[in-house]
């Protein structure tokens, strides 16, 4: 990784030197005329400025992914997928707003991939604007309405406008397409509890546990089992098991970011306040902190 940095610098280094050059007229130039390469071949270097700035995305280094980015535009500013990388660097550079700017110009360059749509509406709902997500969402969907990430992220948006009975609707159209969707399976589960359903919950996190070992259907059903007064023993250790894999669960914020709701909130934490879970609680506030 340490050879690739400087190697892009210095053909950055090159393309300054270049520039100089077209635009010198001195007769006293030290060096011969360089012929000015054509657009075929300004395309092909943006794509591998490209490929070596996804590298950088892999490698964390996220800042300097989006210089090489910029640089790739200016020579090949209509190629969406540019646009697109450009956008996932800012997003793991905290640049959300940037990011949506950067998926709006993928957008009109690519107006008919829902990808982009459903892209934009992801980071809108990180951003807390559900009403403007659903309304990109609804355009991705308008293009491809086989989508299970469609219609899971539209189930997403009506969580957060508390409209929990559509949201079940949009998450069982997910399911049904794809019914290893996981995701969707799982958030079947958030909502029916929240409407008071806790056996069709117990169900649906178990669904998707039997397809994802993720901490967050485990958990869930952990508490949703607590709740219940049915096999403590049972949700002591599932519980157990999905802090020690993910310990920010432990923290009601990072529940609220994935959408649980007020009920299993409130369920969550007499959970953690059991002898049981001390020295887990205590264990995953350390990691997590």
């Amino acid at each position: 990784m340490k050879k690739i940095i400087p190697t892009i610098y210095k053909f950055i280094l090159c393309l300054i030197l270049f520039e100089y050059l077209i635009q010198s007229n001195s007769s006293y130039a030290f060096f011969p005329k360089i012929n000015e390469p054509n657009q075929k071949e300004l395309e092909s270097t943006s794509i591998q400025i490209g490929r070596t700035a996804i590298q950088l995305i892999q490698f964390g280094q996220a800042n300097e992914a989006i210089k090489l980015l910029e640089l790739a535009i200016k020579l090949n500013p209509k190629e969406a997928s540019l646009w697109i990388t450009l956008a996932e660097a800012q997003v793991r550079s905290d640049k959300k707003n940037e990011a949506l700017l950067s998926l709006s110009e993928a957008i009109q360059l690519k107006p008919k991939e829902e990808s982009i749509y459903f892209s934009k509406a992801s980071i809108l709902i990180d951003l807390n604007e559900p009403q403007k997500a659903k309304d990109c969402i609804k355009k991705g969907l308008s293009i491809n309405k086989n989508s299970e990430r469609g219609y899971f992220q539209l189930g997403n948006t009506e969580i957060m406008l508390n409209n929990y009975e559509q949201a079940l609707i949009e998450f069982k159209k997910s399911s049904k397409i794809n019914s290893n969707f996981w995701q969707s399976i799982n958030n079947e589960g958030l909502v029916l509890y929240e409407l008071n359903n806790p056996k069709e919950a117990i169900s649906k996190f178990k669904s998707a546990i039997a397809i994802s070992n993720d901490a967050e259907p485990k958990l869930a059903l952990a508490v949703v089992l607590f709740s219940s007064n049915t096999k403590f023993i049972e949700a002591i250790n599932l519980a157990k098991n999905a802090l020690k894999s993910n310990p920010k669960y432990i923290w009601e914020d990072y529940q609220s970011k994935q959408l649980w709701g007020t009920k299993l909130k409130k369920s969550a934490q007499l959970l953690f306040k059991t002898k049981e879970m001390k020295k887990v609680v205590r264990e995953a506030k350390e990691k997590s902190q």
